[in-house]
């Protein structure tokens, strides 16, 4: 197994960072996307919050694979209609689709999580904002967002970490990340072994996450 790791260490490491990276990305994204969504889901009652139970009922009831294909795949049937657009850069790349997805999913699941963190805030906090004459923004952004914020930090950590597992699914489009090098190496060398290298190392990936998220919990274990 150590020839198999040390031989191609460099595609190991290129997978892992990609990995990392496409993780990363995608939560981070997702979550800027997320605050309006769960915003509006929390505080309207009408069109935008309708619009904004649509968008999650769509993307977290649609496979994330499904969503892949349909983005990366479909996406070449109005190849014509992209370029006119100038977006056909964006759809013709594995990395941008599968990135697109992993956005869309995530977003759709973080703003359920920070919507029924904003729904747990005590009411005596509205009413300390309003006595204190906040506007309604500069409430939302300095007392309200950073409670919600420390208060759904364990499922958004639990959220990261599933994105980590899921961008193996990449690998299926052609992105080569962790498991699109794992799926590289065993296509050359048919041994099995490669991937309990790459299952060692989401265990490795997924392990130094919890460990980051219990030291960030606890340093703003105080906001909530």
């Amino acid at each position: 197994m150590f020839d198999l790791y040390f031989g191609e260490m460099s595609r190991w490491n290129d997978g892992l960072i990609l990995t990392a990276v496409m993780s990363t990305l995608s939560v981070v994204i997702g979550f800027f996307a997320a605050l309006p969504i769960a915003l509006a889901r929390s505080k309207s009652k009408g069109i935008l919050g309708f619009l904004a139970l649509g968008y999650v009922n769509i993307f977290r009831g649609v496979p994330l694979l499904v969503l892949m294909f349909l983005i990366y795949y479909g996406s070449g049937q109005f190849s014509r209609e992209l370029r006119g657009l100038g977006l056909w850069w964006f759809f013709r790349d594995a990395y941008y689709c599968g990135l697109l997805a992993l956005v869309l999913n995530t977003a759709a699941y973080q703003a359920e999580i920070i919507r029924g963190s904003l729904d747990t805030i005590s009411t005596s906090v509205l009413e300390t904002n309003a006595a204190l004459n906040l506007t309604r923004w500069t409430s939302f952004r300095r007392v309200l967002l950073p409670i919600a914020f420390a208060k759904a930090l364990p499922p958004l950590g639990n959220e990261y970490i599933l994105m980590v597992k899921a961008t193996s699914l990449l690998a299926i489009i052609t992105v080569f990340d962790l498991m699109g090098q794992a799926r590289m190496i065993f296509s050359e060398t048919f041994d099995l072994r490669v991937y309990y290298i790459a299952a060692a190392h989401y265990l490795v990936l997924v392990l130094l996450i919890e460990w980051g998220l219990r030291r960030f919990e606890a340093r703003i274990k105080w906001m909530a």
